[in-house]
């Protein structure tokens, strides 16, 4: 299995519209990586995305899972 990650602490608004008004496939809850807060996502296709980076296996309560870090588009201003 591969989780998808967005990071709270640099895209808070970009999260807010895209992965939680906009998309809806956001997860409740947060995974805290590398001293940042980071929210997983369940699609495997993100419409927003601009650009993501596969840090390996990472383990997770339930095992080693692929952690895949997503950079989201930039708002823009009228959004």
């Amino acid at each position: 299995m591969t989780v998808y990650v967005v990071n709270l602490d640099l895209q808070e608004p970009e999260i807010t519209q895209f992965c939680f008004r906009d998309c809806g496939q956001i997860l409740v809850g947060g995974i805290e990586f590398n001293n940042t807060a980071w929210c997983p996502c369940q699609t495997t296709v993100c419409p927003h995305l601009d650009r993501e980076l596969s840090v390996g296996k990472v383990p997770f309560d339930c095992g080693e899972e692929e952690l895949v870090l997503r950079k989201l588009k930039p708002l823009r201003n009228n959004e």
